[in-house]
């Protein structure tokens, strides 16, 4: 566990980018009153520009050092620790949204079905969750020689990765009723990204 918190200090520490717009068509549905929070947060892009807009927004991720940097650079911003794969820190019901960009695929089955749990549990009723994951065409994301471990779930010798195909929707998120679901291609990395981007909500 402290190896993969060192791995993800160094990329957080690295790594830099910036809000993609990809959320901007979900906006007309979130009140400025909701109360939303961003799982797996990074460097907190998609938290930032809604904090600057004007939204309750609680950024989360699993870096210390990460969330130390946002506390230093905007003060301003809710932040919090936490691991997804234990116990949110979070009541029932306590959320009207949540935000979920490229954090979910790093899981085996189990922990991904636990943390989708998880996340149904802290949304309010009729709040949903908006995010996107690598979807299985991303072939150039697919460590080549990387041990397989689960379908579509692999292990390169530093972090695990999972591509998600249109039909692990329907067992993943069968807890949830599929609003939107597109594949997307994104080219904010070095290499162009091929992903899937949901919106589901609590039923």
């Amino acid at each position: 566990m402290n190896n993969l918190s060192k791995y993800w200090d160094n990329i957080h520490l690295n790594y830099k980018s910036s809000y993609d717009n990809w959320m901007d068509k979900y906006l007309d549905d979130i009140k400025k009153d909701f109360k939303i929070i961003e799982l797996g947060c990074g460097r907190a892009y998609n938290s930032i520009y809604l904090l600057e807009n004007g939204y309750n927004v609680i950024a989360c991720d699993f870096s210390k050092e990460v969330i130390s940097i946002l506390n230093k650079e905007l003060p301003s911003l809710k932040t919090k620790v936490f691991d997804m794969t234990d116990k949110f820190p979070f009541n029932d019901s306590s959320f009207d949204i949540v935000i979920a960009d490229l954090c979910l695929h790093y899981f085996d089955e189990k922990q991904t079905i636990n943390i989708l749990e998880e996340i149904k549990r802290i949304l309010k009723p009729n709040g949903y969750m908006i995010g996107r994951v690598n979807s299985s065409n991303d072939k150039f994301h697919i460590p080549e020689q990387a041990e397989k471990i689960e379908t579509n779930f692999y292990y390169d010798g530093k972090i695990y990765k999972r591509f998600f195909e249109s039909k692990d929707f329907e067992t993943f998120f069968k807890d949830f009723k599929i609003i939107n679901l597109e594949e997307k291609v994104m080219d904010r990395y070095e290499k162009t990204k091929i992903l899937w981007e949901f919106k589901i909500k609590k039923v």
